[in-house]
């Protein structure tokens, strides 16, 4: 069995259903445009910081108007989308609760959000009571996909790759989770099994936290 001392999360698609909602977000500002587009027009977007986005929304969709107005329109869209449709993944809060809650187990929040809207977050599902540390794309340099900001928290929280395990389901953020030399998971809620796959064949991959509850009794312990 492989001994695990911390769990690093990414935040959306991850633990909370935001990745949806930026989505959504995405279209009404399209809309305003007369841009209609599919979801899947918008899936390679996924997981990525805003400094990457915006730059690649823009040229995608050929937009004229200014980077900043943008990003302020969609986060505009996003945050009333929040403040009613904002909730945890299936299974988040009891894998919290029966593998995490009564352990040593360190935990942290990687994400490549900004820090203002991870503050919206936190006022609407008071996200920060599960973590003991959190790092958003604000505090650091170099954003996901490079593995800066796992290997932040792990420096913050005093741990070792080998007994850290990663969990994401965006490609950008499994590619820094790799870059880590972690134990990775894959969770399937935004990204197929199939793709995940083809990342890396080291990269455990599971459909739901009921799964990996499973699994973690199976093959993981939890030392302090």
């Amino acid at each position: 069995m492989y001994q695990i001392k911390g769990i690093l999360f990414d935040m959306d698609g991850t633990v909370i259903s935001s990745e949806g909602l930026f989505k959504k977000a995405q279209k009404k500002y399209l809309g305003e445009k007369n841009i209609i587009v599919n979801s899947e027009e918008l899936h390679g977007f996924k997981g990525l910081s805003y400094k990457d986005f915006y730059p690649q929304f823009i040229k995608k969709f050929k937009i004229t108007e200014d980077i900043g107005l943008i990003r302020e329109k969609i986060r505009n869209h996003l945050y009333i989308l929040m403040e009613t449709d904002l909730e945890y993944i299936k299974g988040f809060k009891s894998f919290y609760k029966n593998v995490i809650k009564d352990s040593n187990i360190k935990i942290a929040l990687v994400t490549n959000t900004t820090r203002k809207s991870y503050q919206k977050i936190q006022s609407i599902v008071n996200i920060n009571k599960y973590f003991n540390y959190t790092i958003t794309v604000s505090e650091t340099k170099k954003p996901k996909p490079n593995p800066d900001p796992y290997l932040q928290a792990m420096k913050k929280l005093k741990l070792k790759p080998q007994s850290t395990m990663i969990i994401e389901d965006s490609k950008t953020g499994l590619l820094s989770a790799l870059k880590t030399k972690s134990i990775v998971v894959g969770i399937t809620t935004t990204t197929s099994k199939r793709e995940i796959k083809k990342l890396n064949e080291n990269i455990k991959i599971v459909a739901s936290y009921f799964e990996l509850e499973k699994v973690f009794k199976e093959e993981y312990y939890i030392s302090g």
